[in-house]
């Protein structure tokens, strides 16, 4: 019998070896890493994840310490199954040498490559991939604290602190970003433009991290360029992003193979947000299925919490899947509603807008729409005059079970009458100027243009006059 369960372990070993060699674990401070803030740990940080490499993936241990780091290497597909765990260990990305001009003096930079770089450095390094047959896999980053200095270096727009290119389950959790000269994150769709672009990225997941641009002279928290399948859960976003940028968190498939869909945002938090929207979307033209869905999030001193940034098609496109939706959230001190430009297919309910502050511009869309609806939302307190305004052609506005209250003035203006889409069972309930419209659109010469079935139900209260569009009937 004994003999028996001898003969049947050994058989068993050389199935349970393979599964034992993946499970190695390094320690950077083997390899000579220091931790104290002053010698730089690069090398000894790069010997680390070569030694992994070389044994087809494992663990990397980072004690407690601060680790001056320029730019770690992850470059092709045997830096898969590589996990990185921190205990809460300090990496300040160290800058070296001088900026230099790039693409055509298009850019200024601190970057050794001249488009995606970045203080932890993953690239598949191959180009035009539909699939993750030879990208980068089973990447797990937690525990670790990455620190820049923006207040020194100033806004670097190549220049991040993780930036992968080429990478499937791609994990990162429990860290934080603070100071980033461009981005806390960067999954990008290209390198050194010229090189490897479009390596496909797939299953991101980012989850219970901390952005802190720290001056909002930098780039985005995070960029997703190409990701098929993407989560961002339980994070915050402070002080982040310039004006000149689109957001927070940047959605922006930018070249023509690169595919976004599936992304899921949730659970988020974002405080004095500049760019376009604290998070920024990007429609493609040929844009069919869905980008993002972004829910129970709460945003707070924003210059918009969405922006969606559509083509010149936009008006020529399907209505029946919404591509962009928020929902469950809560707005608050913001300047826009949203900022939707040539926007298409974009769903917004469940969520409470309160102190929507520009006077001077339109606040939500001053180019056009298609198929935008908003559905059981409050708003309160627009300062606006011409409240919700859409200016430029536009296709199916709908408004449906929402409040309006304390507006300055008009409720909705949609210029085109074209836009006016199905707007029922709203209760416009307060507003600070005698006789405001609830509705207020251009001159409707076709009684065609306008569908009074979907306009029903409405209710009006104090200063707002009846639901009518019979005032822009000019027969």
């Amino acid at each position: 019998m004994w003999n028996s369960l001898f003969s049947k372990t050994l058989l068993l070993l050389p199935v349970l070896l393979p599964v034992y060699l993946f499970s190695v674990i390094l320690n950077v401070r083997d390899f000579g890493a220091k931790g104290n803030g002053i010698t730089d740990d690069t090398a000894a940080f790069q010997k680390c994840i070569d030694a992994l490499s070389s044994k087809g993936g494992g663990t990397m241990t980072v004690p407690l310490g601060k680790y001056p780091i320029t730019f770690l290497k992850f470059f092709g597909k045997e830096y898969s199954n590589i996990t990185i765990n921190g205990d809460n260990a300090h990496i300040l990305q160290r800058i070296s040498g001088t900026r230099k001009a790039a693409e055509n003096n298009r850019f200024q930079t601190f970057a050794q490559r001249h488009a995606a770089d970045g203080c932890f450095v993953f690239d598949a390094q191959v180009s035009r991939q539909k699939d993750d047959t030879h990208s980068i896999k089973n990447i797990k980053i937690s525990g670790l604290n990455f620190i820049s200095d923006v207040e020194r270096y100033g806004f670097d727009e190549l220049l991040h602190q993780i930036s992968a290119h080429g990478v499937s389950n791609f994990i990162v959790e429990n860290c934080t970003f603070t100071g980033f000269l461009g981005d806390g994150i960067a999954i990008n769709g290209g390198t050194d433009f010229s090189k490897f672009h479009d390596a496909y990225n797939k299953d991101v997941i980012i989850r219970n991290c901390r952005f802190d641009g720290v001056n909002k002279n930098n780039r985005q928290g995070i960029s997703i360029y190409y990701s098929d399948g993407f989560t961002i859960d339980r994070c915050s976003f402070r002080n982040t992003t310039r004006d000149d940028m689109p957001g927070a968190i940047d959605i922006e498939p930018d070249r023509g193979m690169n595919v976004v869909r599936n992304g899921v945002i949730s659970n988020c938090t974002f405080f004095n947000i500049g760019g376009m929207g604290a998070i920024a979307v990007v429609q493609q033209p040929e844009t069919s299925g869905k980008i993002v869905s972004i829910s129970n999030c709460d945003f707070q001193k924003v210059n918009a919490p969405l922006a969606v940034i559509g083509s010149q098609n936009y008006l020529n496109t399907s209505q029946n899947v919404y591509s962009v939706s928020l929902m469950n959230s809560t707005v608050t001190d913001s300047k826009e509603v949203a900022d939707f430009r040539f926007a298409k297919n974009v769903y917004i309910a469940n969520t409470n807008f309160t102190d929507i502050t520009t006077e001077t511009y339109n606040n939500v869309s001053a180019v056009g729409v298609n198929n935008i609806r908003f559905e059981n939302c409050i708003f309160n307190k627009v300062y606006h005059v011409d409240g919700l305004t859409f200016t430029g052609p536009s296709k199916k506005i709908d408004f449906i079970s929402c409040r309006f209250l304390n507006f300055k003035k008009q409720a909705i203006t949609i210029n085109d009458p074209g836009g006016i889409g199905q707007i029922s069972d709203n209760f416009f309930e307060s507003t600070g100027t005698p006789k405001s419209f609830p509705l207020l659109t251009g001159i409707i010469r076709n009684r065609r243009m306008i569908n009074q079935n979907l306009l029903l139900n409405n209710r009006s209260s104090g200063n707002f006059l009846p639901f009518s569009v019979l005032p822009f009937f000019i027969d």
